[in-house]
């Protein structure tokens, strides 16, 4: 593996806007349940699948740390 490979996934996160349905949406709150993401929107009951959310994805970076004594 490459130390300085990026790898790219959305960031559900509260207060971050998706767009869902065609629409704007804000994320409430991110629940993991019997192995499943579910994302709550502010003013929907019903969870929403992430494949259903469209989000820009975040570049995250994984280096390896010097394991400690």
């Amino acid at each position: 593996m490459d130390p300085t490979a990026y790898y790219y996934m959305p960031h559900f996160k509260p207060g971050v806007s998706v767009q869902w349905m065609q629409r704007y949406e804000t994320v409430s709150h991110v629940v993991i349940r019997r192995n499943m993401l579910m994302v709550y929107l502010i003013g929907h009951d019903s969870p929403v699948h992430p494949d259903a959310l469209q989000l820009q994805p975040t570049a995250f970076q994984l280096t390896r740390a010097p394991d400690r004594l």
